[in-house]
């Protein structure tokens, strides 16, 4: 998923700053001692190549600590997002889930580190620009992800969502997980609104929603953390800029109103108390959050939304 500026830089064939971003910390936490890292991707370096990906615990530290000191939360929202994420996944697939669809998956690695149960198909939803840079670095260092099938999808074209995932084998009849992770807030809100709308139709009753969201205040400079505010300066002059800005409640709302029942929700905070250890190398500056939420029975849509 793009914005107009992301199209702009993808439309030159280029992938998104952000998913490289993204992909560098997640290499530098993989290089952590153990007992502190906060993810454990050890995919992610597959992707990173300038700066290349740190070689010692301690010098990955200070990459990570030296951005988390500039802008506060975000290793936080980066790594720990995804743990939130995969617990979800983990619980649905125990209920017999075996469908996963990763909107704006970037570089993201789930299908290869969770590749191991029966059945289980990931659909990666991405720009063409991003997602054509990502399989051939696959193709490169030789590692294959079976139980992954690839969806390329440019709004910006016209392209529709539903249609590219079934004629990719996705089964609307069936649950499945969506996970849509760092893409809401670059996008305009009556377009995260349109998303929500088509998830609605393309998912069962019973499929789980995962997404995170920015706080207004980023948005509109407001924000107390300084940090988070020097970011969305630095997104904005790559091209990239955020446009939405949401509430814990217009979060609720939202899902609500497009038929899904929220199951789950986290701030940052919440995922370092939840997943940061003992000893947090990150900050937990409270900007953003996530939400999880079921896909209601679809008679009980307008009733939902008005809970």
């Amino acid at each position: 998923m793009a914005t107009s500026q992301q199209a702009t830089r993808m439309q030159s064939g280029l992938p998104s700053d952000t998913a490289y971003l993204t992909a560098r910390a997640r290499a530098a936490d993989a290089v952590v001692t153990p007992a502190r890292r906060l993810l454990d991707d050890r995919f992610a370096a597959l992707f990173v190549s300038e700066p290349p990906p740190p070689r010692t615990s301690e010098e990955a530290l200070a990459r990570l600590t030296a951005l988390d000191s500039a802008h506060g939360g975000f290793i936080a929202e980066i790594l720990l997002r995804q743990r939130f994420f995969e617990d979800q996944l983990i619980h649905a697939v125990a209920t017999g889930v075996r469908q996963v669809v990763l909107l704006g998956a970037g570089y993201d690695t789930t299908a290869l580190r969770m590749p191991g149960y029966d059945g289980l198909r990931y659909f990666e939803v991405d720009h063409p620009a991003t997602q054509r840079s990502k399989l051939e670095t696959l193709v490169q260092a030789a590692v294959d992800a079976p139980s992954a099938t690839y969806v390329p999808v440019d709004f910006e074209a016209g392209d529709s969502l539903a249609e590219a995932l079934v004629e990719a084998g996705y089964r609307p009849d069936l649950r499945c997980v969506v996970g849509w992770l760092g893409v809401t807030y670059f996008l305009r809100r009556d377009a995260v609104e349109r998303t929500l709308e088509g998830l609605s139709g393309l998912c069962a009753q019973g499929s789980l929603l995962v997404f995170d969201y920015m706080d207004e205040g980023v948005i509109d400079g407001t924000a107390p953390y300084p940090g988070a505010l020097a970011m969305a300066a630095k997104v904005s002059a790559q091209g990239e800029p955020y446009l939405t800005g949401m509430t814990p409640e217009s979060v609720s709302a939202a899902v609500r109103r497009a038929g899904f029942w929220p199951t789950d929700e986290a701030r940052v905070p919440d995922l370092v108390r939840r997943y940061g250890g003992a000893d947090p190398y990150c900050k937990d500056d409270d900007f953003m959050g996530l939400i999880a939420a079921e896909r209601a029975v679809r008679d009980s849509r307008e009733s939902g939304a008005a809970a």
